[in-house]
């Protein structure tokens, strides 16, 4: 519950108070006007004393009313010389008189593109924030502060230059992202912080969504805390002005992926999205739409139930390699920002993996990497039907010769030891979005993986490589797989699945491998253990590519798995999860920025990027290590991003930013809601904007009182000429 809000009398200029002094001078002067006279009796005065008897009570009140009017007047006019004010208790009005330094925030989520009617929340922002610097004083300095995520100081400075402001928030445009509201405002305490002004008014500007407005997690809630605290000691007058409304309609399509980690050409990829009904009523018949390169596609239509995501999942087969652009789109709404979805998708020709043998042989099923190139990359395939991935083995001594880059994935399969080098050079590949699986094997030093593969947790393995377990050479004891449930990609295919083949996986038999120990809070995932409960294969992110660790071998030495009929459709699936760093990269939200690693021989060629709104932004290329980075903050948009580079590099390469669907959600918040979101905060909220919109100067001057006692002491002047006409009448 919060406290009613109270209003004390304060003055600006309270010193001239003195001057009701001079009140007394129509009274004093009055009683000095008394005559004082001697009665003396003589005959026709007895008809005069009666004609005035008759008439001194009317004639008394009559110079009560003129003195009464004419102290009333002097009262008043001294009282407007001091400018007196109303003082709510919680929320400061601004002093009338005094320079202020306002500072205007904007609400730039998503859901002030909602439009009431043919006018967006954010445009109605922008008009009242527009209103509020043409009624400000002369003198008055504005700042504008835009909520988002980041936030963004579009004038940090106080501005006395009107006319610049209003050009500045023309200029302004909605973000399609969410807001931080704990840097928010640390950006407006900021700008409070640098003024000299002494009175400061915040402005907020916002539909008050729910989202918009949520509370932190803990960590960043004790931060919004603190900020509040500093703002509130320098007592400025906080104003929320609400735009929003309950109960909106909205629909969105809230996500849009592939089944797929890698598409190649001529392979049926799916494309699952989602719609979300947020609206009071349910929808019928809502026709949903995939648009492939910007043509428009297959249509389906479906009912969408209250507060409940609808998945339609879409064939599509790609016939051409490079970047191609997937859309999802449904029927406009209120909010048309989140009616469409993109994703960004490379289409490769195939997908190329180095298998780097550490025992390599010309004999036919006698080199390490024998079985898993031949998984990989059949011999013969179904006619039709080219191989999706392509392999090529070399032995351990060429791995320092070759360039990484052109690579999906490398393999690198009981190699015994690594340089200083051939780390750095795996590292700047994971940066690219490469994948790395290791393998074990008898040939590997478990030293020299720790100290520079491992290293602490800290290099690209997610676990270290322990003493051994079992013994392959006298195989009597044999340790089976454990699927985990299936919950991982790279072995769901067989959940479910009729018990002989899921006897293909479970049934393997392993009788020695690595013992691999995770570090505390890894962000590792175990994708298979063995029935003792040691991990088996374990999956790791690592810069914007994946480690795969496999603590068996790749061949027969240690395990029976490359005899099972599991072992092809698992490694492809190993592979093509290792290689989907490629795309993820080039899918983010918006407000994230756009990074790819490129080969470091480009650091000087030139970048483009083009915005979703045909805008073009020059960028540079930056050395970092041993490749040449591409980071691209300017993501406020959502749609495609086309990045081109070059020369000497080639490069061009698509990217899609989309929105956090939570800022879909309509739901707001109220005054006691807004107060439980932001404790401590001391605020006046305001609710009417087109009242506000005709008049925003009432926003500043709240609780002036000085305009009107002067219009009283005009109206007093007129009525005290008029008695004293008519007093002066009456006693003629």
């Amino acid at each position: 519950m919060h406290p009613p809000l109270l209003w004390a009398l304060g003055f600006v200029n309270g010193a001239l108070l003195w001057g009701l002094g001079a009140a007394s001078v129509p009274v004093i002067i009055h009683l000095l006007n008394r005559r004082r006279f001697r009665e003396m009796r003589w005959a026709a005065m007895q008809f005069l004393l009666a004609a005035i008897r008759k008439n001194s009570r009317r004639v008394r009140i009559e110079q009560w009313i003129l003195l009464a009017i004419r102290t009333l007047v002097i009262v008043l006019v001294v009282a407007a010389m001091a400018k007196p004010f109303l003082q709510s208790v919680g929320a400061l009005p601004v002093i009338a008189g005094v320079r202020t330094h306002r500072v205007l925030v904007l609400d730039g989520s998503l859901s002030m593109a909602y439009a009431d009617g043919d006018v967006t929340r954010f445009e109605q922002a922008k008009a009242l924030a527009s209103q509020i610097v043409k009624d400000a004083r002369r003198g008055d300095a504005i700042s504008v502060v835009l909520m988002a995520d980041p936030p963004r100081v579009v004038i940090g400075d106080p501005s006395p230059n009107h006319s610049e402001v209003l050009k500045e928030i023309g200029e302004i445009m909605l973000p399609h992202g969410g807001t931080d509201l704990t840097a928010s405002f640390n950006a407006i305490d900021r700008v409070l912080d640098v003024s000299s002004i002494r009175q400061k008014e915040v402005v907020f500007l916002t539909d008050l969504q729910a989202a918009s407005w949520r509370k932190p997690d803990a960590a960043s809630d004790e931060g919004l805390k603190r900020v509040i605290t500093r703002i509130e000691a320098r007592r400025p007058r906080s104003v929320v002005i609400d735009l929003g409304k309950k109960g909106g309609e909205n629909r969105a399509v809230t996500s849009l992926r592939l089944k797929e980690p890698i598409v190649t050409v001529g392979s049926t990829a799916l494309v699952q999205a989602s719609v979300r009904n947020f609206g009071p009523e349910k929808v019928e018949g809502a026709r949903v739409r995939l648009l492939v390169d910007g043509r428009l596609g297959p249509e389906q239509p479906r009912d969408l139930p209250v507060g409940e995501d609808v998945p339609v999942v879409f064939n599509q087969t790609f016939t051409t390699p490079g970047d191609h652009l997937l859309e999802v789109q449904i029927d406009d709404d209120p909010l048309k920002l989140d009616n469409h979805r993109w994703l960004a998708v490379p289409v490769r020709e195939y997908l190329s993996v180095l298998l780097v043998d550490g025992h390599f042989k010309s004999e036919p099923f006698q080199a390490e990497t024998d079985y898993l190139a031949q998984a990989l990359s059949p011999a013969s395939g179904s006619e039709g039907a080219p191989a999706m991935i392509r392999a090529e083995v070399v032995a351990e001594s060429q791995l320092s010769r070759r360039e990484l880059a052109p690579y999906d994935a490398v393999i690198l399969c009981n190699m015994a030891q690594f340089t200083e080098a051939e780390v750095s050079a795996l590292e700047d590949y994971l940066k690219q979005g490469g994948g790395v699986v290791v393998f074990g094997g008898d040939q590997v030093v478990p030293d020299n993986y720790n100290r520079l593969l491992y290293a602490d947790g800290k290099g690209l393995l997610p676990a270290s490589v322990g003493p051994y377990v079992g013994d392959a050479s006298r195989k009597e004891a044999a340790f089976g797989l454990n699927a985990l449930g299936f919950k991982h990609p790279i072995v769901a295919e067989f959940g479910g699945e009729p018990d002989p083949v899921m006897a293909g996986l479970t049934g393997v038999k392993t009788w020695q491998f690595h013992k691999l120990k995770l570090p505390k809070q890894s962000k590792a995932e175990v994708v298979l253990a063995f029935d003792n409960g040691d991990p088996a294969v374990i999956e790791v992110p690592r810069s914007r590519g994946k480690v795969i660790q496999v603590a068996t071998s790749a061949d027969t030495g240690w395990t029976t798995w490359p005899l099972h009929p599991s072992y092809p459709p698992v490694m492809e699936q190993v592979v093509l999860q290792a290689a989907s760093g490629k795309l993820a990269e080039r899918n983010v939200r918006v407000g994230q920025p756009l990074d790819q690693a490129l080969p470091a021989t480009g650091v000087a060629a030139p970048v483009t990027v083009v915005a979703p709104d045909g805008r073009s932004f020059p960028s540079k290329l930056q050395a970092a290590g041993g490749v040449s980075q591409l980071h691209y903050e300017a993501t406020d948009l959502s749609g495609a991003y086309q990045v081109k580079v070059g020369p000497p590099l080639a490069v061009e390469a698509t990217f899609a930013a989309n929105p956090d669907p939570t800022e879909s959600d309509p739901a707001k918040l109220d005054r006691a809601g807004l107060a439980d979101a932001v404790p401590g905060w001391n605020f006046a909220y305001l609710t009417n904007w087109r009242e506000l919109t005709g008049n925003a100067g009432s926003v500043s001057r709240h609780g002036e009182l000085h305009r009107p006692l002067l219009y009283a002491v005009l109206l007093l002047l007129m009525c005290e000429s008029v008695l004293a006409w008519v007093f002066g009448h009456h006693s003629s």
